[in-house]
């Protein structure tokens, strides 16, 4: 994306008030001072707006079948951009498997997987990833040597592992490395470096 369009969607997801300070353990055990909180988003419809005209007109991206969204921020984005008819496509909706890890998911219906799969290009929406871990939980339920796949996420907040990129292309309206660091590293007064 040119710096322009990243200033316009950076710009709008800040002005929603989704940059939150304080100490923050992430689901991998890793601790931050700031974190996107993206349902804020939602609460700000201007800048929702801003943002999902930016993710439905996003440039280079193929012409798609079917939508799908990493469960719950990037199923929020699809329905959101369907209800308000910014795409006409089809959603294959997907829940996380009770009891499974972060990146286990599982298709709502077999309609819903008899979309995805039988999709030639399909496009995956999340509103913040760090390793790219979950966009690579739903390519595990697709056919990345039959079908071509998209991913494009509001912000790319960490640094991608090139194993989660297999099968996949990924795209992002703003790329900014927010910091984090491990528990040993942690100067907040609550953590406890006990191993």
């Amino acid at each position: 994306m040119v710096a322009t369009l990243q200033k316009t969607v950076k710009q709008a997801v800040l002005d929603a008030g989704v940059l939150q300070s304080g100490h923050f353990i992430f689901a991998d055990g890793d601790h931050a001072d700031i974190k996107l909180e993206m349902d804020n988003l939602w609460n700000s419809p201007e800048n929702l707006a801003i943002v999902l005209d930016l993710l439905t007109d996003a440039k280079g991206l193929p012409p798609t079948d079917v939508i799908l969204g990493v469960p719950r921020g990037g199923q929020m984005i699809t329905q959101e951009i369907v209800a308000s008819k910014r795409l006409d496509l089809p959603i294959a909706l997907l829940v996380r498997v009770p009891g499974g890890k972060k990146q286990d998911f599982r298709f709502v219906t077999k309609q819903d997987e008899e979309l995805a799969k039988s999709a030639k290009s399909v496009r995956i929406y999340e509103d913040v990833v760090t390793t790219l871990s979950s966009i690579a939980g739903v390519v595990k339920l697709l056919d990345p040597k039959k079908q071509d796949i998209h991913s494009l996420t509001i912000w790319r907040r960490g640094e991608v592992k090139p194993e989660y990129r297999m099968g996949i292309t990924d795209h992002y309206l703003v790329e900014e490395v927010l910091s984090q660091y491990s528990q040993s590293e942690c100067t907040n007064k609550d953590c406890k470096n006990e191993y």
